[in-house]
């Protein structure tokens, strides 16, 4: 397939376009690389693709022997398996797409819109609540926990449309964790405070991130998986500082037993 200079490279912006998106919610670091070959793949092209968790370089020689490069820098990293498996069908079945149809299309997954609010609360309500009866938690727990989860979603809600910092969320998440479990301890509704931190910590454990880092250094990519291995860590130590600090404030002033 002899395709022109400017045909060439649009296509290698496409495939990093798709590589990005893949890389940007969540996905590993070996299906970024697949989706980026498969696509110049399909079109007659050898596409070379190294990515890390912050950055994709790809490239591509052309018949005269000229390298066309390409570097997509990743600032934010999100989970959302949907874009992925949307993404992934797409990349199976280039054949039924154009190139202007191909772009169109990764455009629209890329500016898809995530769970509205509502959704995304009573998520966070729910997977905080069951987790509860799991650490052998009654009803009451239940009713903290969940409360625990719809503070977690508004505060997360609100550190996105200002742009705080992942360590702080994480510090502020564990200590919203710490703090409700003791209100509801300190009124006398909660006979355990560690059931329902636990149950609320749940939904801020980074546990996407931590297979996919195992499943990075099993496919070889050693360097994106010790990223993964590193973010996770420090999300693990900034959870355990926000609910330790908001603990041994908590007990300084009020005492707390359990």
């Amino acid at each position: 397939m002899n395709l022109e200079k400017e045909t060439q490279y649009k296509i290698l912006r496409l495939a990093s376009y798709a590589g990005k998106i893949v890389l940007q919610n969540g996905g590993e670091v070996y299906r970024v690389e697949e989706t980026v070959t498969r696509i110049g793949s399909h079109y007659g092209l050898h596409i070379e693709c190294f990515a890390t968790l912050t950055c994709i370089i790809t490239s591509l020689t052309d018949k005269k022997g000229e390298v066309i490069s390409s570097v997509e820098r990743i600032k934010e990293r999100a989970n959302n398996l949907d874009k992925i498996y949307k993404l992934n069908s797409l990349a199976r079945n280039l054949g039924e797409y154009d190139l202007g149809t191909l772009a169109l299309k990764l455009r629209e997954i890329d500016r898809e819109k995530n769970y509205s609010i509502r959704i995304n609360i009573l998520g966070n309500i729910m997977g905080a609540a069951l987790f509860a009866p799991l650490f052998g938690g009654d009803i009451k727990d239940i009713v903290a926990a969940g409360v625990g989860g719809l503070l977690i979603a508004l505060f997360n809600r609100l550190a996105s449309m200002v742009k705080i910092n992942g360590f702080f969320i994480n510090v502020v998440g564990g200590g919203i964790c710490s703090t409700v479990a003791y209100i509801f301890y300190n009124l006398g509704y909660i006979e355990d405070v560690s059931v329902v931190i636990m149950s609320t910590l749940m939904l801020l454990v980074p546990g996407v991130s931590f297979i996919n880092s195992i499943r990075d250094v099993i496919a070889g990519d050693l360097v994106a998986g010790n990223s993964r291995v590193m973010e996770v860590t420090m999300i693990g130590m900034a959870l355990a500082v926000g609910a330790g600090i908001a603990l041994k404030i908590l007990m300084r002033f009020g005492g707390i037993v359990g």
